[in-house]
């Protein structure tokens, strides 16, 4: 599997990562130098073996996955 961020007003390519969770944290992570709507023009990618490609979240939506994704970790870590 091959997640990847782009950004969706520019259709460019901000990063590909092997693991969906290294991709959120890489959003994350902009979410925190950045400030809360770094992911508003991102888009979340996953393409398969297959080369099937699905969108997983994009903008707000996907902002709010990855803080699920983190906040989950506190509450169990």
């Amino acid at each position: 599997m091959l997640y990847t961020l782009w950004d969706i007003e520019t259709n460019n390519l901000v990063a590909e990562r092997d693991e969906r969770r290294e991709a959120l944290a890489l959003l994350m992570q902009g979410i925190k130098r950045n400030g809360p709507h770094d992911a508003d023009a991102l888009s979340l990618d996953v393409e398969d073996d297959s080369g099937d490609v699905k969108t997983i979240a994009v903008g707000v939506e996907l902002a709010e996955l990855a803080r699920r994704e983190f906040s989950a970790e506190k509450l169990t870590g």
